[in-house]
């Protein structure tokens, strides 16, 4: 019961609140002239009792009378407890003991010396290799299938083990076994009663690989290729080495390494599927395997590389005893492959290198890799090339020259030179500058870039510098637009290998923000080859450029493809006709039709064209009077220092 009521109280406090209010109404009538000020004080005092008379006050919490029409029956009294079934709680301890034996890596059997009753465990009579259906509960299908002089151990071991009440641990070996080195582990646990005596026996059987087994087990594991099942490269260098330690014995023995390369190898994961280049090697592996001789030793070394030692080579005539065995291997593996229905045709390039005239694994293995390297980048690919002096001579000049060439970014030892590009038309006025990457050296002064251009395509080290030839063009750009020159253009070359980057357009416009450069002053040149690499993304990319507001121009245009028809989708602005025409055009009739070729198409196209290399007057006037007013060659100008394109500009900019 609650000592007051809320809600009463509350009610009681409004009716006086209004009351009190009320007995100053005579008061204020006649204090106040104007009867209707009065009318606000009357209407409050009235809000406060319809309050006080009418409100209906929410209920807080749970306040409601408990219902009495409903019958609350009690629970029945519980009189007794449920029993439990011991049987069935034996049945199913036995029952899970069984589960758990039967998932067992290890196989059980008991033996009852009372009863002489033997249980064997399904892993026991598979280690055993016999069949349930067959098997009685006495030692017999153990006798029967062990050899007899260890059933004559194991009786011993158990007799001994129920006499003295130890436990015995002995090995067996089955009569079937597939190798001599596969036996069998037996042990017993004696269990005894209160007074002491044997009432069972409870043991295990486990497989054991002897000492020899496991050991090549291992040895497969460490040594062997898992997808072909040849050697792996850890065998293959040790078995050099091995090769080459002999070879410094006897100077007579000779061996060769023979280096195989799929070729377009993941042209065949991308058109087909990883699983289908997986069955490329298998088959590889099997001709090999099969080509080779007994002694010759097989290894994959790479994704789709394998080497293959050849030995007992003579000393005299090496290469010509070396020749038909290569040429048998190569013609064998190169042959179609049948998979899944479908023929491939495969191309292998194979390289050989002796171990005349080297003296430790590296060299050698660099011999053949050196060679194998020359003929994939050679046109002679899919063939067999043996090492020589002059391509290890190459290899070790280009090794150099791309440390160089890492070592020339990181100290920014590349510089460029401007080559101006003058409109004819506009009284040999200067349009535009291309920029020309040079290297220059401490020792040897200024290097062409087609020593080192190349190199730098081949390793990947072309992406680095070319962001940094962009960032050093945009700067000086940028320099001689604020000098005045708001129109000039600087033209960048870019590789097949920088269009190709997912984030080149973001890379182009980031440096664009970092040097303040307009769009407009950017020109990217690019060649024919560049452009027809993944057609789409190509168009895509240079879509996304062209809407920047920067210009493309394709250079060396007439030296790449015969097909003119990529022009009318691609998004380009300017042709550079290649300067390879430019030379005879006046003394040869057919180079003359080509310029003129090409000058009609880029009028019909509306694209400019830039005839480069232009270095006499009489090919200057041959292409004015074909209407071509872009130039750019030594008749104008060499390619000039920054100092010296400023100079150019002061003379030859008009606003």
């Amino acid at each position: 019961m609650r000592l007051f009521d809320e809600k009463k109280i509350v009610r009681f406090l409004l009716i006086f609140a209004g009351i009190f209010f009320a007995v100053f109404i005579p008061e204020l009538v006649r204090s106040i002239h104007n009867v209707f000020m009065v009318v606000p004080y009357v209407l409050s005092v009235f809000f406060l009792f319809l309050v006080a008379f009418t409100y209906k006050f929410p209920i807080v919490g749970n306040r409601k009378k408990m219902r009495n029409d409903v019958n609350i029956v009690p629970p029945p009294t519980i009189t007794s407890y449920p029993t439990r079934d011991l049987q069935r709680d034996l049945l199913e301890r036995d029952e899970l003991f069984q589960m758990m034996v039967d998932v067992s890596a290890n196989g059980f059997w008991t033996f009852d010396v009372v009863s002489g009753k033997v249980y064997w465990s399904q892993k026991a009579l598979k280690l055993l290799m016999a069949e349930m259906v067959n098997v009685d509960d006495t030692f017999d299908v153990m006798r029967t299938r062990i050899v007899e002089i260890d059933w004559e151990n194991f009786r011993e071991a158990l007799n001994g083990a129920l006499e003295r009440c130890e436990n015995f641990n002995i090995k067996i070996s089955l009569q079937n076994a597939v190798s001599k080195g596969h036996r069998l582990q037996i042990s017993g646990h004696v269990q005894k009663n209160e007074e002491g005596r044997p009432i069972r026996v409870i043991g295990s059987l486990t497989e054991e690989l002897d000492r020899f087994a496991a050991e090549k087990q291992n040895y497969y594991y460490v040594y062997q290729d898992a997808l072909t099942g040849v050697y792996n490269r850890k065998f293959f260098l040790e078995k050099l080495k091995v090769d080459v330690d002999m070879a410094h014995q006897n100077p007579n023995y000779i061996f060769a390494v023979a280096l195989l390369d799929i070729d377009s190898f993941g042209a065949i994961n991308t058109s087909f599927s990883i699983n289908v280049g997986d069955n490329v090697l298998r088959v590889m592996s099997e001709r090999l395997k099969a080509q080779c001789r007994s002694n010759d030793s097989i290894a994959r070394i790479g994704p789709d590389v394998f080497a293959i030692i050849l030995h007992g080579i003579r000393s005299t005539d090496s290469d010509d005893d070396v020749l038909p065995i290569v040429r048998r291997i190569h013609n064998a593996v190169k042959m179609p492959i049948q998979i899944d229905g479908r023929e491939l045709y495969i191309s292998v390039s194979m390289a050989v290198a002796l171990n005349r005239d080297v003296d430790c694994v590296e060299d050698i293995l660099a011999n053949a890799t050196a060679s194998l390297r020359e003929m994939k980048k050679g046109v002679n690919h899919g063939d067999i090339q043996f090492f020589s002096g002059r391509i290890r001579e190459k290899a070790m000049r280009l090794y150099k020259l791309e440390f160089e060439i890492r070592r020339a970014i990181q100290d920014s030892e590349f510089i460029l030179m401007y080559q101006p590009i003058v409109d004819t038309g506009a009284k040999d006025k200067v349009v535009a500058f291309e920029a020309l990457v040079r290297w220059q050296q401490e020792e040897k002064g200024i290097v062409s870039p087609a020593e080192f251009i190349p190199i730098a395509e081949e390793t990947g080290l072309i992406i680095p510098m070319g962001a940094q030839i962009l960032r050093m063009a945009c700067k000086q750009a940028k320099q001689w637009v604020d000098m005045g020159y708001k129109d000039i253009q600087v033209a960048v070359n870019f590789s097949a290998k920088q269009f190709a980057l997912d984030n080149m357009v973001d890379d182009i416009k980031r440096v664009l923000i970092e040097t303040q450069l307009h769009p407009r002053n950017l020109k990217l040149e690019i060649t024919e080859y560049t452009a027809m690499c993944e057609a789409e993304k190509t168009i895509e990319i240079m879509r996304a450029l062209s809407n920047m507001g920067l210009q493309i121009s394709i250079d060396d245009f007439g030296t790449g493809y015969s097909s003119l028809s990529y022009l009318k989708r691609y998004p380009i602005h300017t042709l550079k006709m290649d300067k390879s025409f430019i030379d005879h055009m006046t003394e040869n009739e057919e180079d003359a039709t080509f310029a003129r070729m090409v000058i009609g198409i880029s009028k019909s196209l509306g694209l400019d064209l830039v005839a480069e290399g232009v270095e006499t007057e009489e090919q200057l006037n041959f292409l004015k009077e074909e209407g071509c007013r872009l130039i750019q060659g030594f008749y104008f100008s060499k390619p000039l220092t920054t100092g010296e394109a400023l100079a150019y500009l002061e003379q030859h900019y008009k606003p």
